[in-house]
């Protein structure tokens, strides 16, 4: 067992209340604010979202405000609201089809919409679970979305992984689990996924081509809600809550390398291969990033601010962005932070 972890005086690392504003402005910060873009009359908690590549805009669940929205991330402008979701927890934009996938957790469905060149979108199909839609994962290679839903916000005392056909818009089937699923994470396409189970502080590796369970095992500390993936390295960073962390795994063998204390409330977790860094976001108003310096040793670098409940967020590699939503609060109303990462 290893755990590799330095911490590096730099760009505000005090333990306590986070970076000044001059240490965030540093041109050691990994992270640079290039953008801010309000969401006009949204309130309330925000939940995850995801990326157009092509069409450069993000959709945005703004689950305290029951609407979708739809952010032109080109010109960085809000664009529109969609109304009539009940709960959104999660999307997932398929390019290819031109469909959004808009988990509704109160719904007990996960809403299909098409998706226009101006943003505008249109109900196709509600496909119906039970409660707790909520998050999703798509496989390229299989054309399948995977979403988490049951548990106990269904009254039952386990939970399901959803397989939605994306191309037909029909529930194939499910995969239970102890629990209501956490994240979702596609790790090798057509193959491997990753999952938690926060009740039970489960981590569970599926096989795609069987549907089944593979693989099982215990976060060392916390409930596991997050996960992300250095695919090269076999990696999986897993996010935790209660204490806040990361602790870090061997994707093929699931030996324990390392943990790493982190932000609270953490609700995104990114790798950036590109920079090979760490993003995670959560509740305590500021992003923690991490540098890789080698598979098993990991650097604290930053702490940069965002907002308070700042908890969602989503890092595009193709676009070379990093995307934070801060929802309203202390009269100032809800907006994303654009960040391009530094060399």
């Amino acid at each position: 067992m290893r755990n590799s972890l330095v911490v590096l005086g730099i760009a505000g690392l005090s333990l306590g209340l986070g970076p000044t504003a001059a240490q965030a402005k540093s041109t050691a910060a990994p992270l640079r604010l290039i953008a801010t873009i309000p969401l006009p009359h949204v309130r309330g908690r925000i939940d995850h979202f995801s990326v157009d590549v092509p069409g450069r805009r993000l959709f945005i669940s703004a689950l305290g405000n029951h609407t979708v929205e739809v952010v032109d991330i080109r010109a960085n402008k809000w664009l529109r609201a969609v109304s009539g979701v009940k709960q959104p927890q999660g999307e997932y934009y398929v390019a290819r089809l031109h469909k959004l996938f808009t988990a509704d957790g109160l719904g007990g469905a996960v809403r299909v919409y098409r998706v226009y060149r101006g943003g505008a979108l249109r109900l196709l199909s509600a496909v119906k679970l039970a409660l707790g839609p909520d998050a999703e994962a798509y496989d390229p290679v299989t054309h399948l979305l995977y979403v988490g839903y049951g548990g106990g916000a269904a009254g039952k005392d386990y939970g399901e992984v959803g397989i939605i056909n994306a191309v037909t818009d029909r529930h194939i089937g499910d995969i239970r689990t102890r629990a209501h699923p956490g994240t979702i994470l596609v790790a090798r396409p057509g193959r491997t996924l990753f999952i938690t189970v926060p009740k039970t502080h489960q981590i569970a590796q599926i096989d795609a081509r069987t549907g089944r369970i593979a693989a099982v095992w215990l976060a060392k500390t916390g409930i596991p809600v997050s996960l992300a993936l250095d695919r090269r390295h076999h990696r999986l960073f897993v996010g935790m809550r209660g204490p806040a962390g990361i602790e870090v795994f061997d994707s093929r063998t699931h030996q324990f390398i390392a943990s790493l204390p982190s932000v609270g409330l953490m609700d995104g977790l990114f790798y950036d291969s590109v920079h090979h860094r760490i993003y995670a976001s959560g509740g305590a108003g500021y992003v923690a990033v991490y540098r890789q310096l080698r598979p098993d040793h990991y650097v604290e670098i930053a702490r940069i601010p965002t907002g308070p409940i700042a908890r969602t967020s989503l890092w595009v590699r193709r676009l070379d962005r990093y995307y934070v939503a801060v929802p309203a609060s202390g009269g100032r109303g809800a907006r994303i932070l654009v960040f391009q990462p530094a060399p």
